[in-house]
């Protein structure tokens, strides 16, 4: 279902939550690409297996096992692959958690470790790998946002803030190191029925209000779905593109 883009084969791409949801999605279908792919998350046993089903078809997989959230062990994890591995020429960060709250009923702890997760990892990330890549004189960093920075959920007040950092990010690293030829760009997903949210979220009201109401075409969102934004954003097809936003959430949000 996707194309094949000759310029990903053994290129080295790097996904944080690459064992589930989304990530899963992009894990195999980067290894389908040819290219050499490194996954950082917790869940080392989905990551392994991944690993291993990828082997089935020539799909090259690492995993390391990683807290994203202590950053101390993200530093020392990324030093270990910069020791390892070839130099990173696709960062994707992507894993995030999406928690509601009624309001502002949420502790201050509560909201420090979300934006430890969905923001502090992709600047540490960035600021460990960017050298490298600087030093290549190439690269493509695509982070994972939301099409809630347009929509703005009340019940997601902490999680619309974080994406829409990310953004922020997003627009002022593009300028600093496009003229080292790295492209930095993000996605921003509608609802995604992964796993998760299948299991905590979604209701036959809620999902049918999304599909028929709220989004312009009416499709499930599925991780598929966004695959083809991601792999068109890490190639060289896309090669003038930086420091864009593109929405991929069949036309809820009006951005």
């Amino acid at each position: 279902m996707h194309p094949i883009y000759p310029d990903l084969k053994d290129k080295h791409v790097l996904i944080t939550g690459g064992s589930n949801g989304i990530g899963e999605a992009l894990t195999r279908s980067f290894a389908e690409q040819a290219a050499l792919v490194t996954i950082l998350d917790k869940d080392e046993k989905k990551g392994l297996a991944i690993a291993k089903e990828c082997e089935q078809f020539g799909g090259k997989v690492n995993v390391y096992s990683v807290d994203l959230t202590d950053t101390s062990a993200l530093s020392e994890t990324l030093t270990q692959i910069r020791k390892e591995r070839p130099v990173v020429d696709v960062l994707i960060n992507n894993a995030g958690y999406d928690p509601r709250y009624p309001l502002l009923e949420m502790s201050e702890q509560q909201w420090n470790d979300l934006f430890q997760l969905n923001v502090v990892h992709y600047f540490v990330t960035c600021r460990e790998l960017l050298p490298d890549m600087i030093d290549a004189g190439r690269g493509s960093i695509i982070m994972t946002s939301s099409h809630v920075v347009w929509v703005a959920k009340p019940d997601m007040i902490a999680y619309d803030t974080t994406k829409a950092a990310i953004i922020g990010m997003v627009r002022g690293l593009a300028q600093a190191v496009g003229k080292h030829h790295i492209r930095v760009n993000a996605v921003a997903p509608g609802w995604i029925m992964t796993e998760r949210q299948l299991n905590q979220w979604v209701t036959p009201e809620a999902k049918h209000k999304n599909l028929h109401e709220q989004q312009s075409i009416p499709i499930e969102l599925t991780p598929d779905e966004l695959v083809g934004t991601y792999l068109f954003l890490a190639s060289d097809t896309s090669r003038a593109i930086t420091r864009q936003t593109l929405v991929v959430d069949g036309g809820y949000a009006q951005s």
